[in-house]
Formats: C-alpha cells, structure tokens, sequence
C-alpha cells in the first residue's frame, strides 16, 4: 500500500460527513417504506435529481431541468452512456489533448477515433487549433460524433476555458452541427471567488450541449452517484441505451436528504480543507523542485501538472517513487495518443497535509535523481 498517495480525484476522507449521512438515514429512511423494493427507474431518483438541479440553479442563476435529468453511478457512468448512445466503432471523437484518462479509456472501449485538440493550461482549449480541425474534417466529408471537454477545472492541467472561448467553441459547434459532452465533475472546487465563466450548457441556446456532473469530488467516490442532463433527441437516445434500470435509489436517497439542508456548508468546509493541502504541496515543490521544473497553479479541482526537465528518466522516476512509497500519475496516461512526455499529474486532495509537504518533498529528491 502506498504511504503518500497523489493519484486520483478523491476528496479529503476526513471531510466525509458520517454523523450527517446517518442523521439523513434516519430522516428518509422511514419514509421510504417499501419505495426500495421497486427499481428507481432510469432517471432515477427524483429528490436527488432536484438536488442537482437546485446546485446548477445556485451556481449558474437557473435550474437544470429535472425531466431532463438523469442520476447515474458516478459521472463515469454518465459518459459511458453518451458513448454507448453516440459512437459506432471508427467514428471521430474531439477533446482535449491531455484529457481524463478514464474517459480515454471508454472512447477506446467504443473504438472511437480520438482527435486531440491542443489547449495551454491556463485557458483551455485552443479554439483556433479547434476550427481548423473541423475545417480538415469537413473538407473530407467526416462529421465528428462530439466534442467532450472538462471546461473548469480541466483534468489534469486545471485549465479554466474563458468566457470568451466558450462563446466561441458553441459558435464552432452551431457552425458545424457538433454536439458538446460538458464534463463539470470539479467545477464547485473553487478556490478563487469569480473566476470561473458561466457554464457551457448556460450559454448555449441551441441545445446541442449535454452536461454531466458528479456528487463524487465534493463526498466520495464510494457513494457513485454522478447525473447528467441532456436535451432531446440526445436524452431518448441515451435513455435507450440504458439496461440497469437505474442508480441506487438507497444511496440517492440518503445523499439527497443530506445535500437538501447541508450541500453548500458542505462545499465550502471541503474547498477550504483542499486548498490548505494545494498550498502546502504548491510551496514544497517551490522549496525543492524550483530549479528544475515548472507546473500549475491550480485555481480550484484536485490536481498538479508537472512539467518535468526532458532528461528526467521517466522509468527511474517511478521506480524511485514506488520504493518510496508515492504513488503519482504519469503524464501518458493522459495523452490522447498515450505518448510519453515528461509530464506528471499530482493529486492533493486525500493525503494529509502532513502526507502532502513529506511525500511531495521525497518526490522531489527522486526527481533530482532522475536527471
């Protein structure tokens, strides 16, 4: 088992709200009566579904609509569908260069043709890479499935897409009929007020934008509940690619029945906690890494790109790391292509903090190792 552990998008686990979730049991459960014989449906749960729409409505100024909005066993879920119902093997998928590895490892599962666009990691997605792209695309006859994006927080660079080339990106999309896949699975894990534009799915007005969301980042992986909310024709489409028969209505209604009283308390007891351990491995990787690499400075999610000096022997650097005891995140894992570079993601959210400044500044000596 790994001592310091950076990988994955895992909240802090003292965070975890145990007395609350079992004072929500004991509030819903009674009045659920016999309701958990019966299978949830493929919406799933309506209080939760109202929940999620209500945290749109808090954070965007408008309610997602809940006829429109389905609960799904983590937001990978939710993308797992949208491929099912959109992707035939060999068809063009778009997203980010460096993007989620879980996603790029549904897309291939599908057989998806995945093109990369390139982004910086400040601003997101180039949108100019982006039109020439389709262009090239247009000009062979070949209309891409959709683009997936993670505009707020992009996994694993943290980039934050502007306003104004979210304005654009949706222009693009009118402009050649292309249906997005907004992945917002970070975006309460702020940490600087007013940064973030509004969201993709709140801007568009041609509904061509299917947005999908997760309760995982902000409670915990293990509780799986994640939604996502699709417009027609996409939500029919999704919905007949459905064969669970639904989410969890026991977990949906405890998570749901807390959220209902406590969500934004919540989140801001979580971003707080998170942030503390971003600063404490922001400034030991200054102390100890300053000379030789550069990274991100993330303004909210969960994560670190590091950009490592070309001559860092990437197998050494794990193998030193694994005697160590730190796990971390290798760059390729996030490429499109799956090239090696000389990148590395670093989670900061479940490590303590004591965890965080002793594990990422043994890092930092296998780094210098490395070269």
């Amino acid at each position: 088992m790994l001592e310091y552990s950076f990988t994955g998008g895992r909240p802090d686990p003292a965070s975890f709200p145990i007395e609350g979730l079992v004072e929500a049991a004991a509030e819903v459960l009674p009045k659920m009566g016999q309701e958990l014989t019966l299978y949830p449906g493929d919406l799933g749960y309506l209080p939760l579904r109202e929940v999620a729409s209500q945290r749109f409505q808090h954070r965007e100024g408008r309610p997602l609509p809940v006829d429109q909005l389905g609960i799904t066993s983590g937001s990978m879920q939710s993308i797992d569908l949208v491929a099912s119902a959109f992707i035939s093997p060999g068809d063009i998928v778009l997203t980010e260069e460096l993007t989620y590895s879980g996603t790029l490892g549904c897309l291939r599962h599908h057989q998806a043709e995945i093109v990369g666009i390139p982004l910086d990691e400040l601003d997101g997605m180039d949108m100019d890479a982006l039109e020439e792209t389709l262009e090239d695309l247009h000009a062979k006859d070949i209309k891409p499935r959709f683009l997936y994006t993670t505009a707020t927080h992009q996994n694993p660079t943290g980039a934050i897409m502007t306003e104004e080339r979210r304005n654009r990106l949706l222009e693009l999309a009118q402009a050649y009929d292309l249906l997005i896949i907004e992945d917002d699975c970070y975006g309460d894990i702020d940490f600087e007020p007013g940064i973030v534009p509004p969201a993709l799915y709140s801007l568009d007005d041609t509904d061509r934008v299917i947005f999908i969301a997760s309760f995982s980042k902000i409670l915990g992986p293990g509780v799986r509940l994640g939604y996502f909310c699709a417009p027609e024709p996409y939500l029919s489409a999704i919905r007949d690619h459905r064969w669970d028969a639904g989410t969890s209505a026991l977990s949906s209604c405890l998570v749901a029945e807390f959220f209902k009283h406590n969500l934004w308390t919540h989140v801001a007891k979580t971003t707080a906690i998170v942030k503390a351990k971003r600063d404490a491995m922001l400034e030991t990787l200054a102390c100890h890494l300053g000379e030789v690499a550069t990274w991100t400075q993330p303004r909210g999610g969960l994560f670190i790109w590091v950009h490592l000096p070309e001559q860092v022997d990437m197998h050494q650097l794990q193998q030193l790391a694994t005697e160590q005891g730190i796990g971390y995140s290798e760059g390729r894992a996030f490429h499109v292509h799956s090239e090696v570079i000389s990148c590395i993601r670093l989670s900061y959210g479940y490590s303590s903090l004591e965890s965080i400044r002793k594990g990422t500044e043994l890092l930092c000596e296998c780094i210098h190792k490395s070269l």
